[in-house]
């Protein structure tokens, strides 16, 4: 190739790359949205009996808040919040469980309540060690119990992931409760029935740098909710990293490799999932899924309503016996 047309393709190949590299910086910049158009209603929630919180030592030392149910029978279950909020929602859910005799340990996220930096972890993945961590306390207290891990929206996604991964072992059995399959999944509604808005375009361009080996700007905001005014217990955004920690995008892998029993529960009325859906996804990649719809139930009532903590005690029992 004569020097001139080298010199020029590569001046053609820098501008090229040089046009990439600023579009990508602009959506990871600029890629952002408005926000939720509206607060999301605050609901009455059952905090009767509510455990102050306890703290555990994650394997980076960090101290971690939880709430812990004692029993002494030969069960027990960690029980997980789903996003944007806190331990004490999972309140009568875990009050249910444990007057059946089962340990309940009910952990802040990192991210969350009084875990860590508010909307933010070190990295992807930390969130299944500190549950790792944390089950690893339940089994030092209950060495003979069996381990059950349930979690609710996020919180679900989180349980599907951590079945389906490294930790699957860790535990004996799995309860999803409305998990949040997340867009661009059949299940989810529009911005999750207005609870959260996606910077798509800024996940998009960090998901590109993520595959490039760079994270130095992992702690950007990717995600957005609909907290109520007045609650500062909650947790308004999520970094990037925390947002894909809580990712469901690999939900039918994870499920396909979870050999655990599983149960899933949902209100048939659910405002933010398409709940019918969730069985025609899901037993594909798990055939024995025990799937149960509770009539008339929505999201947040499916961790406050007693038909849907009925059917929580029902799902429990089932998988146990």
């Amino acid at each position: 190739m004569p020097q001139s047309r080298s010199l020029r393709f590569v001046a053609i190949a820098t501008g090229i790359a040089a046009i990439l590299i600023a579009s990508l910086a602009g959506v990871i910049a600029f890629g952002t949205a408005a926000p939720p158009a509206h607060s999301m209603a605050p609901r009455q929630l059952d905090l009767s009996g509510l455990p102050a919180l306890s703290r555990y030592t994650a394997r980076d030392g960090a101290r971690l808040a939880y709430r812990f149910y004692p029993a002494n029978g030969s069960e027990a279950v960690i029980l997980l919040h789903g996003s944007g909020t806190e331990s004490s929602v999972m309140n009568a859910a875990a009050k249910v469980l444990n007057a059946d005799g089962v340990a309940v340990y009910a952990p802040d996220l990192r991210g969350h309540g009084a875990s860590g930096r508010r909307g933010d972890i070190d990295y992807i993945g930390q969130l299944d060690d500190d549950i790792a961590d944390l089950a690893a306390l339940a089994r030092k207290n209950s060495p003979r119990a069996k381990l059950t891990l349930i979690g609710f929206s996020g919180g679900g996604a989180l349980t599907i992931r951590i079945a389906g991964g490294k930790y699957g072992g860790l535990f004996d059995r799995y309860i999803l409760i409305d998990p949040a399959i997340v867009y661009p999944s059949p299940i989810a509604k529009p911005n999750a029935g207005g609870w959260a808005t996606p910077y798509v375009p800024r996940i998009a361009g960090l998901m590109v740098l993520n595959v490039l080996g760079i994270h130095a700007f992992d702690g950007l905001t990717a995600i957005v909710f609909a907290v109520p005014p007045n609650r500062p217990n909650m947790t308004a955004s999520y970094s990037f990293r925390l947002a894909m920690n809580l990712n469901s995008a690999g939900y039918f892998e994870a499920l396909q490799r979870t050999k655990r029993p599983m149960a899933l529960i949902a209100g048939a009325a659910d405002d933010q999932f398409y709940a019918g859906k969730y069985a025609p996804a899901f037993k594909p990649a798990k055939p024995d899924l025990l799937v149960r719809l509770v009539p008339g139930m929505d999201h947040v009532d499916m961790i406050s309503k007693p038909p849907a903590l009925a059917a929580l005690r029902e799902a429990f029992d089932t998988l146990r016996h």
